[in-house]
């Protein structure tokens, strides 16, 4: 007898990740709601990955292998199009989630019919200890869900603008999920979710139910992601996504929110080529004028370009703790994976 369509298709792009994913499916299986199918596609590792992903017994796991290597944003596609569920549920190959997450997902989906997407805060963490975080990003009100819209006032979208940079924990009402992946890593699961915003409305979750770890990040593992530029590819999204007049301001505030992050310098420094870095400090000034008059700005900018990246990965990686306070900031950590 085939299985009944599950309520969630929680989707795992994987690559090359042998050493994580198993705490990633764990961590899947420890949810409270249980009707989910998982859609693993690999993009053609060279590790152990499908022999992790199939030693799990459990029928509600498929793993899927690419013939050849589409890319993170062409692996992505290919997830959401084998989701069956009645809502897709992105989930980094290498991320922890709270046992809670989707049973909250759920009820935010529940909140009206119309509901079409799903948001959330997350902290990152390291060390594989989920129960620290070291960096985080804030909800839109920390006490309640609130439903969101593309026509919020700009500091609701700059909120939302904020919690889009991870993938993991966005969530879909599959009917609804029509719009294509970009093409790029870096806006790949980002101009999708926008995009139905525009025309249905979504939520915004409060509590913490994600964990994003660092040390298996792409961004820190594979320099070729910073060409193009990140930040390019940011705003050509944001050019994209609200094109025309009608949506000029949210235009504005999408592509004058990612130009503030003037931080970013130090993780293209750390991560990526001179060529690169310096590509993306002109950008910085390109896409935001006023930058050139921030001191913030020149911080970032002649200060990495000074630093070697050897020292400079080293500085921030000890530093990062105490500079975003993050443990100070008393989130509900999801706790230690054993």
């Amino acid at each position: 007898m085939a299985r009944a369509m599950a309520t969630f298709s929680v989707c795992i792009p994987s690559y090359n990740a042998e050493t994580v994913i198993g705490a990633t499916i764990d961590s899947l299986i420890r949810q409270t709601f249980t009707d989910w199918e998982c859609v693993v596609v690999d993009d053609g590792s060279t590790d152990r990955t499908e022999s992790v992903v199939r030693a799990f017994d459990d029928p509600r796991i498929r793993f899927f292998k690419n013939e050849t290597n589409l890319g993170y944003p062409g692996n992505l596609q290919r997830c959401r199009d084998l989701a069956k569920g009645t809502f897709v549920y992105f989930l980094a190959n290498d991320d922890i989630l709270s046992p809670h997450a989707l049973q909250r997902t759920y009820e935010a989906f529940q909140i009206a019919p119309d509901i079409a997407v799903i948001t959330r805060p997350y902290y990152w963490f390291q060390n594989n200890d989920p129960a620290v975080a070291i960096r985080y990003t804030t909800p839109l009100d920390p006490q309640e869900d609130r439903i969101i819209t593309a026509d919020d006032d700009d500091k609701t979208l700059r909120a939302i603008f904020e919690v889009m940079g991870q993938v993991t924990a966005l969530a879909f009402r599959n009917e609804m999920f029509t719009e294509p992946i970009n093409p790029h890593v870096w806006p790949a699961h980002i101009q999708p979710f926008l995009e139905i915003l525009k025309t249905r409305r979504g939520v915004f979750m409060h509590d913490y139910l994600i964990a994003v770890r660092l040390e298996h990040s792409q961004a820190r593992t594979v320099p070729k992601i910073y060409d193009p530029s990140p930040l390019w590819t940011w705003v050509n999204m944001m050019q994209s996504v609200f094109d025309g007049a009608r949506w000029s301001r949210q235009r504005k505030t999408g592509i004058d929110n990612i130009a503030r992050h003037v931080e970013g310098l130090v993780q293209l420094r750390k991560y990526s080529t001179l060529k690169c870095f310096v590509r993306e400090a002109w950008f910085y000034l390109k896409y935001r004028p006023l930058n050139a008059l921030s001191p913030r700005y020149w911080f970032f900018a002649v200060g990495c370009l000074a630093t070697p990246p050897g020292l400079l990965r080293k500085l921030v990686d000890r530093l990062m703790p105490m500079l975003t306070k993050a443990q100070a900031a008393n989130i509900q950590t999801i706790g230690a994976t054993k």
